[in-house]
């Protein structure tokens, strides 16, 4: 397995415009009897907008409250297992596949999943897990401190419970878009909530496509006097449509644990049980068909299994939903991965996989958790697809200055709103109309007077233009003279331009999105590594410590957020020691910046320390350790 450089591989990739899907019609089931009169009823989940204009009814589908705004993504990493070639041939015979996964990788985002969704293809993942921000504060669902996810967070409570259900409904319709007709949607939820999102699910999937409430229940958990113990999270469990996969011969219960056990045969009408090819199957004497309640303890502190933050959920869980709702092959997704969970089950029951999450820290631990996986878990038992990490977004600097003057021009129209086009050397893009002229890759480089001249004679012959955008890292005094004297000639001369000069990391830059949203300008930023300083001491026999206290985030305000430690790290791979990926301060909930570790034997090893500050910048360093 290798891992590839972060600043050779990065790729753009564009999507095409998302298909709709329709709120089902269920006039009958929220039918008020007459004889109570005339009671108002909402069919239409909260956010789902219906305008009207000269009496013309237009639905905008929760544009009103979350705009669209498509932006690039950025590949700024990609493990490599050596099986890909044979997932890229996949896609010729699969345009699904082949929108899905462009490269033949699994993926992994980094950044806001409403938009992530928003570029990906319709009908094309077969089974979807999430488990969303519950409704029971802030503090509670802030849990690793990225600034992405303060701020996304900050939309989920304006507004109580309804800016909660509009923010939840606005992803629950696009998870609806991108499932299979076969497909199906479990989400994780607790008393908070449940009974309110699943008013709004029975809108969005239908009434009839409920499935099952499934009560996750374990012994961990408050103890009330004055009321029942809450030891207990809800799964709504619901499906596209009346035909779907349930594998529940792989999921049987235990004969000990449900009462009323049968041993007949037994065949789920309307569900597609693939790999039995619709047969009756004979039920073992131990077992029974699976209930919709699921004993299954939580993660202690003694797991190996466990990260570190709160809400992560056990390992035996997904794969009971993954194996019954979902065959090998299968794509499985998760749009709030946080640690990891679902890919990393996903892969080892040798599924396609897709998952994101809004903190970059959250993104590190699942890239972690997953090449774990392949390396420990699965082995030689079949072939694994690359996976790539991705960034919406918050893109990062060093890997786009890697780029060929083509591909940064690409990148930065598309990231400016514009579309890419060649009727001259001289002129990019344009938006609007509005010619584009993009700088150099490199973030030393400015445009000169000469680079003005140029654009400014390109606009006039070419598009007879007298407007036009220069998008780069930095100018020249050269240049906004140059810029500021072709204004002049407004009332002079026919052929003046008026140049805006913009550049990357400016708020001008990011204009076309705050325009839509006045919330969506940290959406669009650009940003740097951490700068990494590791010390080392010798503290006892193969006893060392380790303090990367000194280190800094280059980024605006920014601070660091999270240390992850490899301390037998092998070429091309960051698999971090059990215990050292997500460490935090008690009492301050702070990361712990210095750490202490006892090697196994003496010798020479390789150690890797990778970085996440709170902007979403991450870096990884490696230095030599020798052992004694």
């Amino acid at each position: 397995m290798a891992k590839k450089p972060k600043d050779t591989e990065i790729s753009f990739t564009e999507t095409p415009a998302p298909d709709e899907v329709e709120i089902p019609e269920q006039r009958e089931h929220f039918q008020i009897p007459t004889r109570f009169g005339a009671v108002p009823v909402d069919e239409a989940p909260l956010g789902w907008e219906v305008e009207t204009r000269r009496h013309q009814t237009k639905v905008t589908k929760f544009q009103h409250a979350y705009p669209t705004i498509r932006l690039p993504f950025q590949e700024v990493e990609r493990v490599e297992f050596g099986h890909n070639d044979e997932f890229l041939k996949d896609n010729e015979n699969s345009p699904k596949l082949k929108d899905l996964f462009p490269t033949g990788t699994n993926r992994l985002f980094f950044g806001d999943n409403l938009h992530i969704m928003r570029q990906l293809p319709s009908k094309s993942i077969d089974l979807i897990y999430i488990d969303p921000p519950f409704f029971s504060g802030r503090e509670y669902n802030v849990l690793f401190g990225d600034k992405n996810e303060i701020r996304s967070f900050s939309d989920i409570w304006e507004g109580g419970m309804p800016g909660y259900l509009v923010w939840l409904n606005a992803r629950l319709y696009e998870i609806k878009r991108l499932l299979k007709d076969t497909g199906s949607i479990y989400i994780h939820l607790d008393w908070h909530a449940v009974h309110y999102v699943k008013i709004e699910l029975d809108k969005i999937f239908g009434f009839d496509n409920f499935q099952s409430e499934v009560i996750w229940w374990y012994l961990w958990g408050g103890r009330g006097k004055n009321k029942w113990s809450r030891k207990h999270d809800t799964i709504l469990f619901y499906t596209k449509t009346s035909e779907y996969t349930f594998n529940y011969f792989d999921v049987l219960d235990d004969h000990t644990l449900v009462a009323g056990s049968s041993k007949n045969r037994v065949k789920y009408k309307g569900a597609l049980v693939h790999h039995r090819k619709g047969k009756e199957t004979e039920i073992p004497a131990d077992k029974v068909l699976p209930s919709d309640t699921w004993y299954i303890p939580t993660i202690n502190a003694m797991s190996k299994e466990r990260i570190g933050y709160p809400t992560q959920k056990p390992k035996e869980l997904l794969e009971r939903i993954i194996k019954a709702s979902s065959n090998e092959g299968d794509v499985v997704g998760d749009f709030f991965c946080g640690g990891g969970t679902t890919p990393a089950v996903a892969q080892r029951l040798n599924r396609r996989w897709i998952a994101c999450d809004q903190s970059r820290i959250a993104v590190a631990i699942t890239a972690d958790r997953v090449a774990r996986v392949v390396v420990e878990d699965v082995g030689n038992l079949f072939p694994v697809p690359d996976f790539t990490v991705e960034h919406w977004g918050v893109y990062e600097i060093p890997p786009l200055e890697e780029f060929t003057e083509d591909e940064f021009r690409g990148f930065v129209v598309k990231a400016f709103g514009g579309r890419p086009e060649s009727v001259s050397p001289d002129i990019h893009g344009a938006r609007h109309g509005v010619p584009l002229y993009v700088g150099k890759p490199s973030r030393k480089s400015r445009i000169t007077k000469e680079d003005v001249a140029r654009f400014a004679k390109a606009i006039f012959e070419k598009r007879r233009s007298n407007r036009g955008f220069i998008l780069a890292w930095n100018f020249g005094r050269d240049a906004r003279k140059a810029a500021d004297i072709l204004a002049a000639r407004e009332n002079k001369r026919i052929d003046f331009v008026r140049l805006d000069l913009v550049r990357l990391e400016s708020d001008d830059f990011r204009s076309h999105v705050i325009t839509k949203d006045k919330n969506y300008g940290e959406l669009l930023r650009f940003i740097r590594p951490p700068q990494i300083r590791v010390k080392v001491k010798r503290t006892g026999k193969r006893k060392y410590r380790f303090d990367v206290s000194e280190s800094v985030s280059l980024n605006k305000d920014g601070i660091i957020a999270n240390v992850q430690w490899d301390f037998d790290h092998q070429p091309g791979r960051f698999i971090s020691t059990q215990n050292y990926a997500y460490l935090r301060d008690k009492k301050t909930k702070m990361p712990v910046l210095v750490v202490e570790y006892t090697f196994p034997e003496k010798r020479t090893y390789t150690v890797a320390c990778s970085v996440q500050d709170d902007q979403g910048g991450e870096q990884t360093e490696v230095i030599e350790v020798e052992v004694k």
